[in-house]
């Protein structure tokens, strides 16, 4: 048997506008991608291959999915019409179909299925036809039956809408709750109702109240209480005294100290309340106000100690610059590449003087080595334009872009707190800013120098390593 799983784009519409730095079928339920669930009831119903068919785009889906070699079966890819109806379907994929056996997995629905049925037999005697619906979408058998008889209420299959994040809240609680029997979950847990990923960091003053599942990458900080009914997503930061309940963290968030949350789905910046898909900024000073921008009297004496390093830098750098740069400028290997920066404000913009430099010839490697690409920069730190060490700069044409423009957790630094942070995976655009809101939230003067020399250190190991 094989299976053609239908997608249409104006049936997750809601999740493009609700989580727009995810694609729809990527969205995690108990921190597992939806369209493996689908992939893993096509396998425990007997299916050798695969193909994924929708009229919006794939590419995310395709690199996250590839050939499907990781499941053990053969996963391909398509494109359908709106109102392509089964018989179209299964018409302009023939030569995928063959003449075995088809089952039409179409709308965006969650399968209710138990990893412990003998799928494979019951839907292979099922007749043909709707074998279970749900609205527009549904699974339909195409195909002569084998042996034997079935129905969905003898399969246990029933199929739960996701037309909401009401309804996406409730499944992914759900399986949760009652759902790890059922399938196969990501994360390791010696007892029932506690799954936790790779890498995870729990400090001994965390209480977990189960049922609760927890991702890869994971820093829960002191006094931290997760659960019960708690789902945190991969590369998450959960700071101080917080509580998560009832809740849905997704990937790469971070939140503040003395956070309650409960009933809702944090997702990056956004806190979203399920039943209606509100949302408000995290960025709210109620939330995450340890983030907010330093009063003036306050920031001073983090001006004058990052001042005062980076004019020791600059005398430091000025010899090997001085002698680099003519031999680098005379071989066409230093390249100025001018840019236009975000400042710290969030309403003006910085011209920056920023260097290209080789990763290859003994020359290029020592002066990125020794990180004279940003040597012009440290000039900006005097001026207190820019700090030694603080956020990526964002580039002034991503101004509309709400995920690389927060604001309020935004200080553009000559380096950044993810280049000093050695946490996995912290080199991904969304990791780095997890990692820079919690120092932007908890340095200080003498930490950002420390951190400004380590960041500096693994930068000179990177080049001379590459």
């Amino acid at each position: 048997m094989k299976t053609l799983l239908c997608i249409r784009e104006r049936e997750y519409g809601w999740a493009q506008e609700a989580f727009p730095a995810i694609h729809p079928l990527l969205l995690p339920l108990c921190n597992k991608p939806f369209v493996e669930f689908l992939i893993d009831f096509a396998i425990l119903t007997g299916s050798t291959a695969i193909r994924l068919l929708c009229d919006g785009p794939l590419a995310e889906v395709e690199r996250y999915c590839e050939d499907g070699r990781r499941w053990g079966i053969d996963l391909s890819f398509g494109s359908l019409q709106p109102d392509d109806s089964v018989p179209v379907l299964l018409g302009k994929n023939r030569r995928f179909c063959g003449d075995e056996r088809i089952m039409v997995v179409s709308g965006f629905n969650f399968i209710r299925y138990d990893k412990r049925q003998e799928y494979a037999r019951l839907i292979d005697g099922a007749p043909d036809g709707p074998f279970a619906s749900c609205g527009d979408g549904g699974i339909i058998l195409a195909g002569a039956p084998g042996t034997g008889t079935a129905a969905p209420d003898e399969a246990g299959i029933s199929l739960i809408p996701l037309d909401s994040t009401a309804s996406y809240y409730e499944a992914s609680m759900e399986t949760l709750e009652s759902g790890a029997e059922r399938y196969v979950l990501p994360g390791y847990g010696g007892e029932p109702g506690c799954a936790i990923g790779r890498n995870v960091v729990i400090s001994k003053s965390v209480e977990i109240r189960k049922p609760v599942s927890i991702g890869d990458n994971v820093q829960l900080l002191g006094g931290t209480i997760i659960g019960p009914s708690a789902i945190i997503g991969s590369d998450v930061i959960i700071d101080k005294e917080s509580s998560v309940s009832s809740s849905i963290v997704l990937d790469h968030t971070y939140l503040g100290e003395n956070l309650e949350v409960s009933g809702r789905i944090a997702s990056g910046n956004l806190l979203i309340e399920p039943q209606s898909g509100a949302s408000i900024a995290m960025e709210d000073p109620h939330l995450l106000s340890g983030i907010r921008q330093d009063p003036v009297l306050a920031a001073f004496p983090r001006l004058l100690i990052h001042a005062l390093v980076a004019l020791l830098m600059i005398g430091l750098l000025l010899p090997p610059f001085l002698l680099l740069w003519p031999l680098l400028s005379l071989s066409g290997k230093w390249k100025p590449c001018p840019a236009e920066i975000i400042d710290g404000k969030g309403n003006g913009t910085i011209r920056l003087k920023t260097v290209s430099l080789p990763h290859h010839g003994a020359l290029g490697t020592l002066a990125a080595a020794l990180s004279l690409d940003r040597f012009l920069m440290l000039f900006r730190v005097l001026g207190g334009q820019l700090a030694l060490i603080g956020s990526t700069p964002v580039s002034a044409e991503e101004r509309g872009d709400s995920n690389a423009t927060a604001m309020t957790a935004y200080r553009p630094g000559v380096f950044s707190y993810a280049e000093a942070e050695e946490w996995p995976g912290c080199g991904k655009s969304e990791d780095a800013s997890i990692v820079e809101r919690f120092h932007l939230a908890h340095s200080n003067p003498v930490t950002d120098i420390a951190l400004f020399f380590k960041a500096y250190i693994n930068r000179i190991q990177e080049k001379i390593t590459a």
